[in-house]
């Protein structure tokens, strides 16, 4: 395993250590908490990179402020336009950054196209609610617009910083500010989600021994028959999607242990989107004679491996990897796409 590997490793083995100790505090400490482990993390990794997603906010912030018709656009605009620069940065003279600075700025863009969608349908929604004096249906809505330190707190959570799952500012709320949230089970979902991390572990680790990566780059490699440099291909790509596999099993178990994503059953969440229907997850604690609410972790669901290595079609592969990503990339993007013919039904 190469250095950077360990480290990621590292980062997602504390991120669970630490997930089982934020679950038990308060607003105030999960946010405070989150976010300066995640700035530590970001500037123990990405040293004076940290500078693109900073600027990267802050050009976000000043969107959301002046061109409030047209922020989710502008947004977009903005994160993908830096987004090109900083992996061009090298042309302009600029040192080039780190591998990780690179992961942390493409969540970082996806979080921040995804708040400026969110908060336009909130001020959409409060302008219709003071128009027909009436309430709106609060499924998927953000509680408040986020200020700028709460827009930071958001872009730093450490949970998912440099690995995923992408989740929505309404997701990082409802962290915050959960009921009661030592009655959210955790180990037995961390445990069942975790047991076949070992065992994409091993084949990794076997597989990339056998067929390791380096032997393409050599001159024997390219001397070798067409055929075999074909059947190469495979074991690469097994490898890779061993990768991915550990690391986002990882990343979902850092979610887990802190119950983060957690929704009950009946809101039917998706993943990267969360609750679909309306639930009173008030009413419901408050209420000691109701049933006991079941819940799942749908939100940061984001890898099928059995369905992504055993599904016929592509298009049902594209959705069971990187789920959460996929979800986005739907909300997003193809939704908006002048030819819908485009969009994957």
């Amino acid at each position: 395993m190469s250095l950077d590997e360990l480290i990621y490793l590292a980062v997602l083995f504390s991120s669970i250590l630490i997930g089982f100790f934020f679950k038990r505090t308060g607003p105030r400490e999960k946010q405070l908490g989150s976010t300066g482990l995640g700035l530590l993390v970001t500037l123990a990794t990405c040293n004076i990179h940290i500078l693109h997603s900073l600027i990267t906010i802050l050009g976000t912030w000043i969107i959301l402020k002046t061109a409030k018709r047209y922020c989710p656009s502008l947004t977009l605009f903005w994160t993908f336009s830096y987004l090109f620069f900083f992996r061009m940065v090298t042309y302009f003279g600029l040192p080039a950054h780190t591998p990780f600075a690179n992961a942390v700025q493409l969540l970082l863009t996806l979080k921040l196209v995804s708040v400026a969608s969110d908060i336009q349908e909130f001020r959409q929604v409060k302008k219709q609610e003071v128009t027909s004096f009436s309430k709106s249906p609060l499924t998927g809505l953000i509680s408040s617009e986020p200020s700028m330190w709460e827009l930071l707190c958001y872009s730093y959570c450490y949970i998912g910083i440099m690995t995923g799952p992408f989740y929505r500012y309404r997701t990082y709320q409802d962290w915050l500010n959960q009921i009661d949230s030592l009655t959210i089970p955790s180990w037995e979902p961390f445990l069942l989600r975790l047991k076949m991390a070992p065992v994409y572990g091993i084949f990794f680790l076997l597989v990339s021994y056998l067929f390791p990566l380096e032997y393409v780059k050599s001159e024997e490699f390219e001397e070798r028959a067409f055929l075999f440099r074909l059947f190469y291909m495979m074991p690469v790509f097994f490898v890779f999607r061993m990768r991915f596999y550990v690391a986002w099993i990882f990343a979902e178990c850092s979610c887990i242990a802190a119950g983060f994503g957690a929704y009950p059953k009946e809101a039917k969440s998706r993943s990267g989107g969360g609750p679909t229907v309306d639930y009173s997850p008030a009413e419901r604690a408050a209420d000691e004679s109701s049933e006991v609410v079941q819940y799942d972790y749908e939100t940061i669901k984001n890898i099928d491996c059995y369905n992504t290595d055993f599904c016929v079609k592509v298009k049902h592969g594209m959705r069971y990897w990187n789920m959460s990503v996929q979800w986005w990339l739907a909300q997003y993007i193809y939704r908006n796409a002048p030819v819908k013919s485009f969009i994957f039904k």
